[in-house]
């Protein structure tokens, strides 16, 4: 059976106090991602707790803006954080653990928001 995924609207100013709010609930943080399309970028938070019950919110973002850590909630967070700052240039303040810049070895600066180069065919 597949379950419908609902993403919730959430803004960077309010990140913190939900994750603490699932959190102190008894859900986990499962996963973080960004996903670019070609009129928008967001970060998508997944919670889940026992019985498969999942929480996705979902954080509009633009190249550029700084959204709040995480990983002082939910330490993992911090390998999830520094991948979307290397590869979608988001910047994320108050990292656990900040590689800054240097997770990943990519041959050119956030690279998964590059536009693609409309002269090769």
């Amino acid at each position: 059976m597949i379950e419908v995924q609902n993403y919730l609207p959430v803004t960077a100013s309010e990140i913190e106090n939900r994750t603490k709010q699932y959190a102190k609930e008894g859900f986990r943080l499962i996963q973080m991602c960004c996903t670019k399309s070609a009129t928008e970028m967001d970060i998508i938070y997944t919670f889940e707790k026992e019985n498969y019950q999942m929480i996705n919110l979902k954080m509009p973002v633009e190249v550029g803006d700084t959204i709040p850590s995480v990983s002082g909630i939910f330490l993992h967070a911090f390998l999830y954080e520094n991948e979307i700052h290397d590869l979608y240039g988001v910047n994320v303040a108050g990292m656990a653990v900040d590689f800054k810049g240097t997770l990943y070895q990519t041959a050119v600066k956030h690279p998964f928001v590059i536009p693609p180069d409309s002269s090769k065919k």
